[in-house]
């Protein structure tokens, strides 16, 4: 046979081969679907995504239409499967996520559930996981289910325990940023107090005080919510978070607190704001003033005791401890505890000016022990003041010198005791 015969045959039989493997090739790939396809009707999907699998291999890679069936099929055995076998197959789905995603594939809607599935993984990429959850909450916007925010958050928590100590300052910022902007999208999106209470969690793990805090919160005064309601919220949210971290003497403070008496200026909650900062610039008699007009609006007696309590509590811190023993002796309810404790430190604050001898001065403290321990009584914490106060009674030199009284009445109170027993 001549040699261009020959290599035309050689040819021939070798195109002829190649083409049986490609048609075989295919056949197989087509049947992998077709049973995949069978198993997905009768919704067993453990075996759909075996096919699938293995048709993805000897098909050499799928279309968009049949990675999405594996992806579904992924899914839905991820939601039927339990310990170690579940995560294998959050692993295979976080894997062909990242195969669609080099195909160009891959559709953005899906970032927020993605994120979700790489940290449920054998391995988690955190900070993958934290692009992808920053991507679909822009995307989302107020759309965003509630869980995705709370799992963002404690991703960036995580990654921030974990980090070494020379990333952790840029990841508390970070955190403080991420905290203020999800706050406004809670309130804007009217999300759960719970979600809100979640993210305030991880936040005070991780931030402790206000120069964390309020060189970040200037940027989101400047760019707060149009809407009044959720504006005021999202103040209002800031204005406890400082209250929290005791950053009351902190401009932005003042500031939060006028924007909200801007939004409401009548409310009660506006005249309890603004009640506060006044007190928290030592403006007293104003701030007393003014939480006597919130009290004036306030909507049941319970709130109307919390709020004779606050008047008590800056009576006490505007040196008017008689006043302030009046008021405190005059709450009830609850905070029937917390005025008994204010009455009891404010008799011993004014000891000095209660009483014609250091005798009768001293006679003071017993009175107030005697408030203390009532309030105590009823669950009110006071310290050491019990304690401290006692050392004050009168001595028994005291006592021999005045021919050891059985009683004696103190003439600022009109109440009487009992101080050489």
């Amino acid at each position: 046979m001549k040699l261009g015969k020959l290599l035309l045959a050689t040819f021939l039989i070798l195109g002829s081969l190649s083409f049986a493997q490609d048609e075989d090739t295919e056949r197989e790939c087509k049947r992998m679907r077709f049973l995949a396809g069978e198993e997905l009707k009768i919704k067993n999907y453990k075996g759909a995504v075996a096919y699938y699998i293995k048709g993805e291999k000897i098909c050499g890679g799928y279309d968009a239409a049949n990675y999405n069936r594996l992806v579904g099929s992924l899914r839905n055995s991820i939601n039927t499967t339990k310990d170690k076998e579940k995560t294998a197959y959050v692993d295979t789905l976080v894997q062909f996520y990242s195969v669609m995603e080099e195909k160009g594939f891959y559709n953005k809607k899906n970032d927020l559930l993605r994120a979700s599935y790489i940290l449920q993984s054998s391995k988690p990429d955190r900070e993958k996981a934290d692009q992808l959850f920053r991507s679909g909450i822009e995307t989302n916007g107020v759309k965003t289910g509630e869980g995705y925010v709370s799992y963002f958050y404690y991703n960036t928590y995580a990654m921030f325990s974990a980090a070494p100590v020379e990333k952790k300052v840029e990841l508390k910022k970070t955190m403080i940023t991420d905290y203020f902007e999800l706050s406004a999208l809670i309130s804007k999106a009217n999300m759960s107090v719970k979600t809100q209470e979640t993210i305030t969690g991880y936040f005070n793990a991780v931030v402790k005080d206000c120069d964390d805090i309020v060189p970040e919160l200037k940027g989101y005064m400047e760019n707060l919510p149009t809407d009044p309601e959720v504006k005021k919220a999202a103040v209002l949210n800031f204005i406890n978070l400082l209250d929290k971290k005791e950053c009351t003497s902190a401009p932005e403070y003042s500031q939060l607190i006028d924007i909200y008496v801007e939004i409401d200026p009548t409310s009660f909650d506006a005249q309890l704001m603004k009640a506060k900062n006044l007190a928290a610039k030592k403006k007293y008699s104003q701030a007393i003033s003014t939480y006597k007009t919130a009290k004036s609006v306030a909507s049941n007696d319970s709130i109307k005791q919390a709020i004779n309590y606050l008047i008590a509590h800056t009576q006490f811190r505007a040196g008017s401890y008689t006043a302030a023993y009046n008021t405190g002796m005059s709450i009830s309810g609850d905070k029937k505890g917390a005025g008994l404790a204010i009455a009891g430190r404010a008799v011993a604050a004014n000891a000095n000016n209660c009483g014609v001898s250091s005798f009768d001065r001293s006679c003071n403290y017993i009175y107030a022990v005697q408030l203390l321990e009532r309030a105590r009584a009823l669950g009110e914490s006071v310290g050491s003041s019990i304690a401290n106060y006692k050392k004050r009674y009168p001595t028994k030199d005291q006592c021999f010198q005045k021919g050891h009284p059985g009683s004696v009445t103190l003439s600022c109170y009109g109440v009487t005791v009992k101080p050489c027993n």
